[in-house]
């Protein structure tokens, strides 16, 4: 191999390095931005458990079940300032009085490319969804079921995914109407989340996940079960669902980081042209 080709190479082994090491930035309204929404913001202790499995390097890591490292933030502010430096926002229960401020910035944010993950549950916490036109309104809290990229994925199959407390429903012909999928579906027929690709809500845009209920995330302990919600720690459907949800979103978002074999053979083909043009 000449030298050239060497040196070709040995850049293209520390492109995959350095994209491996970087990290995928998830971030969310701090409790102080968004006080009405207590232990469900993003730094409250119902969320705890799911961005301790974001984090779990068992998880998503280099030697994870999802092989990319995922970070966490609080925002104390919303703007696109803050924003700069995340590549996806999880919008929790957020009070429609307290989105408010910050929905434009939102909007602008997942329209230039950034990822949404939204927590909606009720017609007084969808200020973020409602934005984009998919509010919320009231459901009959049965189970919910469907197929991948949302209950089938690598950490599994989720079935029977709940419900609690405060439990909702999407409009389905205002999903397709912006170019969405349907996600899940109660007993009812209800829809209860819908997503969409990078690029699929409009051009340029990041990807979007809209549930009904933040409860099918969360962790709590408020139903008189010893658990509500999702364990992600051991997994049970809930957690499952919720992370093979992460998983697709930032596999398939606005800047989404290449497969290594993707780029090794980018490179490969890229040495050949070379080396073909050096002979010619």
């Amino acid at each position: 191999m000449s030298n050239a080709l060497s040196k070709l190479f040995a850049g293209l082994a520390l492109v995959v390095t350095c994209l491996s090491a970087n990290a995928y930035v998830v971030g969310g309204a701090a409790s102080s931005l968004i006080p009405s929404s207590g232990n469900w913001a993003w730094n409250g202790s119902y969320m705890t458990g799911f961005r301790g499995a974001l984090e779990n390097a068992a998880y998503f890591g280099p030697a994870g079940i999802v092989n990319r490292t995922i970070t966490t933030t609080n925002l104390t502010a919303v703007n696109s300032s803050t924003l700069a430096g995340v590549d996806m926002f999880v919008g929790t229960w957020v009070a429609d009085s307290e989105g408010a401020g910050f929905s434009a910035a939102i909007m602008n944010y997942f329209l230039g490319g950034g990822d949404l993950f939204l927590l909606q549950d009720d017609s007084s916490h969808d200020v973020l969804g409602t934005t984009l036109g998919m509010s919320t309104t009231g459901s009959t809290g049965s189970v919910s079921n469907g197929g991948a990229p949302l209950f089938n994925g690598p950490f599994g199959n989720a079935t029977n995914v709940q419900q609690f407390y405060a439990v909702g429903q999407l409009d389905e012909s205002a999903i397709l109407a912006h170019n969405g999928h349907v996600g899940g579906r109660n007993v009812e027929n209800q829809v209860t989340s819908a997503f969409w690709h990078a690029g699929e809500y409009a051009p340029g845009s990041g990807s979007l996940f809209i549930i009904a209920d933040i409860d099918m995330i969360a962790t709590t302990n408020l139903c008189g079960q010893p658990l509500c919600g999702a364990s992600y720690a051991p997994l049970n459907n809930n957690g499952i669902y919720a992370l093979n949800t992460f998983s697709f979103l930032q596999q398939n978002g606005g800047n989404p980081i290449p497969e290594p074999a993707s780029i090794l053979l980018v490179g490969s083909a890229l040495a050949i042209l070379a080396v073909r043009r050096r002979k010619g």
